[in-house]
């Protein structure tokens, strides 16, 4: 069995992180997360939206508001990352993982309900 493209891309990013390429990694955590967002949102409606917060407002008005507003921080990290001159450091991409998990665990709580 094969790997779904956000387990990879999550993989991908804990390799980034032992190896210190914490901009990568926190790229490849918000498209990880993104991704399972998707999916999850497919089970719901026919379409995804395109824009990042209107993906998030799907999330905050199937009760997960806490977790629209990670998403959003994970998004505004994968900014910084892929197109800021700063770097991101190794607190933010661990506190990255964190808000990962806990919009994880609220899209599997989503997956069960369906």
């Amino acid at each position: 069995m094969s790997l779904k493209k956000s387990e990879i891309l999550y993989k991908e990013a804990l390799k980034d992180i032992e190896i210190r390429n914490y901009n990568k990694a926190a790229s490849a955590i918000y498209f990880s997360i993104r991704r399972e967002l998707e999916d999850a949102v497919l089970k719901i409606q026919n379409y995804i939206p395109r824009r990042d917060d209107k993906l998030a407002n799907v999330l905050k008005h199937l009760g997960f508001e806490e977790e629209s507003e990670l998403f959003m921080d994970l998004y505004e990290l994968r900014k910084k990352a892929d197109y800021l001159n700063e770097n991101v450091s190794k607190d933010e991409v661990l506190s990255a993982l964190k808000k990962y998990e806990k919009i994880l665990s609220a899209i599997k709580r989503l997956n069960t309900s369906t």
